[in-house]
């Protein structure tokens, strides 16, 4: 469709005019009535649209949802179960056996298979005012039968109690999308239906039903659902290491001005290969890593891992191969007593036990002559880890040839640097491929053309991508030294021009660590003379730099051992102290995260010098040497203290002066982290007129934590203002735009209650009175949206694969239909499709106009101080989610490996870095 239009412009389909009507008619009653209207948030109303910029046309991956005029209510039912169960498996498994008690008969149910069920007609649970019930539901599996009642053994009745649970379903009353549609076709400008949160996650769950019911079809999350198996949708991509990438699709219903809309999008995850077990262990570990300390990582990687066998025969004589699952514990422990000595990982040879066979007779055995004597099967590769898929008191070995790998088991751990390659090049694709996706395969996949659910809620989904309306805006101009730059489609180079502030590096070195054996440079001339030409080439942009020290070496061995990396670290480091070396030019042997983590550990925290890193074999190359150098040289001169660009002020009205910027994020430990791992939480603060420089506060907090703990953040604040007063001779700011990163909007009133207030605290200690608080403006910033643009027109796409221009914005059609909010597409795409950065105003002391706050954000963009092209997000958002990912990598073994160390407050990383970096931006 994507194809079609835009090479008939004729048939692009204009915006609903009904849409642009309502917008225009809320936006003005908005702007006069918002002093008396009374919301439960308080968020920031929108006080207009935005004008600036060339008009455009842009596809957008959402779709109209109609409401039926005679659309039933919506009943809402809560599920608990008692006693509890944790497992997402076998809730959902018993919901599905709740859902055929007769008490639903004659209803459409749709469920997330959790906790909430959702109904077209009342559901007679009990009489009286309290409609609910407790109904007993035994557990069995899809392929099996219940524990009949009429079995009265012993063994059966326990097997029957410890597989019923009683769930408790529980009327929570209805929601009524017409009443949702109403609010949101009205011209008022403090109309609101009060249940609209609960009316959209019945939406969202009532358009799952069709993937979740669906075969060859597994659900990550609530609203994410991807083809496996044999399905015939199923688009899989090798990652090697044992894991595949998937392709899916995302959907989730969204309000917005005039309608309910549905967004649609691809979405890629990666997953344990399916197939043979052993064939996945040899992936994983590869032909030569067979080390202890790799068969532990192994051991990590199969835990929880579900497989079926098929080697066992049924009891009835049938000679018919019964299906087993089974979740894998773990490899074999060590041993050493009666039964024997064998290590951690133990093959089919070397693990024995004791076995009784049919006559009673008891002997000692290994697994590999269990096999051949009970199931008459000669394993082919013996020499193999055995699974346990038992426990840890009461083991089960199984070889794993005889295991198959289940598909569809997402992989809940940190990717190598290989495979996340891999992924980004599975994932990356021309935006017409994703269109193209989404309206073919992304229908398919969430069943909206054919679905009986739907029709039965009175819902129909419309089968075309929206067009919204678009600006293009104006690319601001950038300032070097004495010249002024022009980018040109988001990205500009470096030719002929010098840093607008060159700092002064008078001590400084370069660090070159190698592997054994295999050196970096043959002679220490070689190494002098690379010195030698990046020292010329960071002068030629103004840099003013002394003469270097002589090239330091360290040597390590391969592979890599943490140890061993960072007792020769902190050594070295320890003499760069010594001869007052303040910066540090690093040549590394590859982009290993332990080397590079364990650099900025040292460098950072522990011995204070300012450490820029780069690939040897990347900065030696003759081909892009200078291009690289200078790229390098960025982080050289910010790091000092220095400016690379800047833009004059009058384009970033109303900023000024005595304005400050301040970025906040927090980073939570991903999949595969340690248990205990802490969250990390960074806030930076610009200290100069050209919004250029931004030191940061960064700390530990509890893990998984959203909202950055109150007392934290009053004090990071408190950091970065001081820093901005002692810089702006004794002055305090007046005027304050925070950009918040990654926060989901039904997080927005929490950062209102319990993050907003740190900033009054915070003023109570710097401006006393309240009165002489400065005016602030709080921006969230998600950059992790599934919202796309697609061009309808060649002359207002860019590159080679045809994403909207730089500077796209898109603040109708789609956004909140009060909400302050906007769409910004600010950079060029380097691969695949556009992502736009969201941006949503919280609160707005400054009484920022749309066009305002849309250009200071767009414009900022452009002066990210270690890039020539315009960035995704906002710089103060960017820069505060690089201080977190840098404190990750001070805690690289609790948040960058899948591992289950303990993280422990008192003896490992907490906060801040060391005195003489702490002022400086140390982190990028």
């Amino acid at each position: 469709m994507l194809t079609d239009s835009r090479s008939n412009p004729q048939r692009i389909p204009e915006p609903d005019p009904n849409v642009t009507k309502t917008e225009n008619t809320v936006v003005k009653d908005l702007s006069t009535a918002f002093a008396r209207i009374s919301t439960e948030d308080k968020l920031a109303r929108r006080p207009d649209y935005g004008t600036c910029g060339r008009e455009t046309l842009v596809y957008t991956n959402y779709f109209p949802l109609h409401v039926a005029t005679q659309c039933p209510e919506i009943y809402r039912y809560a599920v608990s179960f008692q006693p509890e169960e944790q497992a997402k498996r076998k809730k959902r498994r018993y919901i599905e056996i709740l859902l055929q008690d007769p008490v639903f008969s004659g209803v459409m149910v749709a469920t997330d298979y959790s906790q909430v069920i959702i109904t077209n007609k009342k559901v007679p649970l009990s009489e009286g005012s309290h409609n609910r019930r407790a109904i007993d539901v035994q557990w069995y599996p899809p392929d099996g039968e219940p524990i009949a009642e009429t079995e009265e053994s012993e063994k059966a009745q326990a097997a029957r109690k410890k597989s019923t649970k009683t769930l408790l379903v529980e009327e929570l009353g209805t929601v009524s999308l017409l009443e949702l549609l109403r609010s949101l076709t009205s011209t008022g400008a403090g109309a609101y239906y009060p249940p609209k949160d609960e009316a959209i996650q019945a939406l969202n769950v009532i358009l799952a039903r069709g993937p979740h019911v669906a075969p060859n079809m597994v659900a990550v999350g609530q609203n994410k659902f991807y083809p496996v198996g044999q399905h015939a949708l199923t688009e899989a991509w090798n990652l090697s290491e044992g894991l595949q990438a998937l392709r899916g699709y995302f959907s989730s219903a969204r309000t917005s001005v005039n309608r309910i809309l549905v967004n649609i999008n691809v979405s890629t995850s990666a997953f344990y290969k399916p197939g043979n077990l052993l064939e996945l262990m040899q992936d994983y570990l590869g032909p030569t890593n067979r080390s202890p300390s790799h068969l532990l990582k192994l051991e990590a990687f199969l835990r929880l891992l579900r497989v079926e066998t098929h080697y066992m025969l049924a009891r009835d004589g049938s000679k018919k191969r019964v299906r087993k699952v089974k979740t894998i514990y773990g490899l074999a422990r060590s041993n050493n007593d009666t039964k024997g000595t064998w290590p951690h990982a133990a093959n089919a040879q070397q693990v024995k036990f004791s076995y009784t066979d049919p006559d009673g007779n008891v002997s000692l055995i290994s697994v590999e002559e269990y096999y051949a004597r009970v199931h008459q099967i000669t394993l082919k590769v013996p020499t193999s880890p055995v699974v346990n898929v038992g426990n840890r008191e009461n083991p089960t070995y199984i070889p794993p040839e005889l295991c198959e790998v289940l598909p569809g088991q997402v992989a809940g751990r940190m990717l190598s640097a290989n495979q996340t390659r891999m992924m980004i090049e599975f994932a990356a694709r021309p935006p017409n491929h994703n269109a193209t996706s989404i309206t073919q395969q992304g229908l398919e996949v969430m069943q909206v053309r054919q679905n009986e659910a739907l029709s039965a809620f009175g819902i129909n989904i419309g089968g075309n991508l929206l067009t919204v309306q678009a600006r293009i805006l104006p690319v601001p101009k950038l300032q070097y030294a004495g010249k002024e730059q022009q980018p040109e489609n988001g990205k500009w180079n470096l030719a002929r021009v010098k840093y607008t502030k060159p700092a002064t590096i008078n001590s400084w070195g370069c660090l070159v660590i190698e592997e054994r054996g295999r050196p970096t440079f043959q002679s220490q001339e070689q190494a002098l003379e690379l010195v030698t030409t990046f020292k010329a080439a960071l002068q030629s942009y103004g840099l003013r730099m002394g003469d270097p020290q002589p090239p330091a070496k360290i040597a390590i061995s391969w592979p890599y051992n943490a140890s061993e990396i960072t007792e020769v670290v902190s050594a070295k480091f320890a003499q760069m102290v010594k001869m007052r070396i303040g910066m540090l030019l690093v040549l590394l042997p590859s982009d290993n995260t332990v080397l590079y983590d364990t650099i900025k550990y040292q460098g950072d925290v522990r011995f204070g010098v300012a450490t820029v890193c780069t690939i040897a074999k990347k900065i030696l190359n003759q081909r892009g040497q200078a291009q690289y150098m200078a790229n390098v040289g960025l982080k050289f001169n910010l790091k000092c203290g220095g400016v690379n660009h800047d833009m004059r002020i009058q384009q970033l009205a109303p900023l000024d002066n005595k304005t400050i910027l301040i970025g906040i994020d927090v980073s939570h430990p991903v999949p595969g982290s340690s248990d205990s791992a802490p969250s990390i939480t960074g806030v930076v603060g610009s200290v100069d007129a050209q919004f250029n420089n931004y030191p940061a506060s960064v700390r530990t907090q509890t893990g998984r934590q959203e909202m950055v703990d109150s007392d934290d953040l009053t004090e990071m604040i408190v950091e970065r203002f001081e820093l901005w007063q002692k810089r702006n001779g004794g002055a305090l700011p007046n005027k304050v735009i925070i950009y918040r990163d990654g926060v989901s909007e039904g997080q927005f009133p929490v950062v209102i209650r319990d993050e907003w207030p740190s900033f009054a605290a915070a003023y109570q200690r710097l401006y006393g009175a309240e009165k002489n608080f400065p005016k602030s403006s709080l921006v969230i910033c998600t950059k992790r949206g599934h919202t796309r643009f697609y061009p309808t027109k060649p002359e207002d796409s860019e590159g080679r694969n045809m994403n909207v221009k730089p500077g796209t914005v898109v603040d109708r059609g789609i956004t909140g239909e009060r909400l302050f909010d906007f769409f910004l597409v600010a950079h060029a795409g380097l691969q695949g499709t556009s992502k736009p950065a969201h941006y949503i105003c919280l609160r707005d002391e400054n009484k920022l106009g749309a066009d305002q706050l849309q250009r200071i954000t767009h414009n900022l963009c452009y002066v990210y101080g270690r890039a020539t092209r315009a960035v995704s997000v906002c710089p103060p958002a960017y820069y505060a989610d690089l201080v977190c990912e840098r404190g990750r990598s001070y805690l690289h073994s609790f948040l960058k490996e899948n591992t289950n160390v303990t993280y422990d407050r008192s003896r490992h990383w907490v906060r801040g870095v060391h005195d003489r970096l702490k002022d400086t931006m140390f982190y990028l």
